[in-house]
């Protein structure tokens, strides 16, 4: 028998994807040992350094093997346990519980932008009227995030190094209340490394958002934002469930080693395109859905008055639309 060995990586991904939530559902893994398998990534590096020392040799796809082994131990920790769970592998095991000073301000332009970024923790983004920004919470030591905001820029950060407090790799685990207003126009780019996000933008009136979730879980509600103009949502293992708006849209979702769950408004024509991976699924035939290629097209798109228009590519992923369990 001969092993094509372009091939031979992805098998032993895929095998050990699956493998470890058999092996938890068993009982020969527990919640914590999967908790753990975060701590494996320097085999990633390892597995680098062996293909390149072996390159010119039989040997070469050894170094590729360690890296699939670990991507795959890693991925199926994460089917096996939840991104919650999964996550702490790479934040401290505490959370902060001292309060951080409030901080706040006022956009003076029309419009203006929101840069948030949180490495560990959990994220709670809402909406109130006006043209004033908050936030406050809780990490380890009452200092809180970095902030380099302007009158036209709410810009706010994870501190790195000995400002997070005790932590293993990326930090003790933050807590953020973050309050954006209605006016002005906002472009917002949020960025989550292991962390959970709620994010509930009713009455925004929005231009890009952004959203790169990076071992996080995270639920946006954009059903009652009053605008928006473009959405572009990357997951590198994570989950995502996305209320869509009920106005017309244009942008793109990628998911990497993610689940996606989207709920669409009653009556919008729907235009998702997607790729061509062999180990990704997409639901949507279920819903109604006319398949032609890779894109998938609510009947009468064309005469709708609101116009959904998104590229949905998943990499070792999933994409279900309007779950019976709703995008909680």
């Amino acid at each position: 028998m001969h092993i094509r060995r372009g091939f031979l990586g992805w098998g032993v991904f895929l095998i050990l994807t699956g493998a470890v939530p058999l092996a938890v559902r068993a009982g020969y893994l527990d919640r914590d040992q999967i908790g753990r398998m975060w701590t494996l990534w320097p085999l990633i590096l390892i597995g680098i350094g062996v293909g390149l020392v072996l390159g010119r040799t039989r040997f070469a796809f050894v170094g590729g093997l360690i890296v699939a082994a670990t991507l795959g131990l890693m991925a199926g920790g994460l089917l096996a346990s939840g991104i919650s769970t999964f996550s702490g592998g790479i934040c401290g095991q505490t959370t902060g519980t001292t309060a951080f000073p409030a901080r706040q301000g006022t956009f003076s332009t029309g419009v203006a932008s929101v840069d948030l970024q949180l490495d560990c923790g959990n994220v709670t983004i809402a909406v109130a009227p006006g043209d004033t920004w908050r936030y406050e919470g809780q990490d380890a030591n009452g200092v809180g995030p970095e902030d380099a905001s302007t009158p036209s820029k709410l810009m706010v950060r994870s501190r790195a190094g000995a400002d997070r407090g005790p932590s293993w790799f990326l930090g003790a685990r933050e807590d953020w209340r973050v309050t954006l207003p209605t006016a002005p126009r906002l472009d917002i780019d949020l960025k989550l490394n292991a962390g959970q996000a709620t994010v509930g933008l009713a009455g925004a009136t929005l231009g890009m958002v952004k959203l790169q979730l990076n071992a996080g879980a995270a639920t946006v509600d954009l059903g009652s934002a009053s605008s928006i103009g473009r959405i572009e949502f990357q997951l590198n293992a994570g989950s995502l469930g996305l209320t869509l708006p009920n106005v017309s849209v244009t942008g793109s979702i990628e998911a990497n080693a993610g689940a996606v769950k989207l709920r669409a408004p009653p009556g919008a024509g729907l235009r998702l395109r997607t790729g061509d991976n062999i180990i990704a699924s997409y639901d949507y035939a279920s819903h109604g859905l006319v398949q032609n290629g890779t894109t998938w097209t609510t009947p009468g798109y064309d005469s709708a008055s609101v116009q959904i228009d998104l590229r949905t590519a998943a990499n070792a992923g999933s994409f279900m639309l309007d779950p019976e369990g709703g995008c909680d």
